[in-house]
């Protein structure tokens, strides 16, 4: 749930420019992926962009990440939001709002880290597909599938 957030306004681009705080969240490996991720969201930022037309939002979120361990795990994550009808509800508040389908966002994730045990994250590629979920008296929550991408 977005707890905080401004609008910077419009920049160069055309677009609308806004930023989130983000405190809330946990990243969460498949079991049998290594190296093992179970890690709790401790603060970051979403500075999302809204185009001109609104039909898409341009994502750029950074995190700190806390992992099960202990060790500390920067998250970041690029990438755009095709704005459907559906979101569109969600994003107005509506009561007729449902949770969406994956499929119409998109991300490319990193992972940065001091843990020696969780460096291979750092050389790998990952991409994401996000939904939003949403739940009765809170705010939409977003679901990210993330994969590994490997050689075929």
């Amino acid at each position: 749930m977005v707890r905080w957030y401004r609008i910077v306004g419009k920049v160069d681009s055309g677009s609308q420019l806004s930023v989130a705080l983000v405190d809330t969240g946990t990243v969460k490996s498949e079991p049998g992926f290594s190296p093992a991720i179970d890690a709790k969201v401790e603060f970051g930022t979403d500075h999302f962009n809204v185009t001109d037309d609104h039909r898409f939002v341009h994502l750029d979120v950074k995190a700190v990440l806390t992992n099960n361990d202990g060790a500390t795990i920067s998250y970041t994550y690029k990438g755009h939001l095709e704005v459907t009808p559906e979101l569109g509800l969600i994003f107005a508040g509506s009561p007729e709002a449902k949770t969406t389908d994956f499929g119409n966002g998109f991300t490319h994730i990193t992972f940065e880290t001091g843990a020696a045990h969780l460096k291979s994250l750092e050389s790998a590629r990952f991409v994401g597909t996000s939904r939003f979920i949403v739940q009765d008296g809170k705010g939409p929550v977003i679901e990210t599938k993330i994969s590994k991408i490997v050689n075929g």
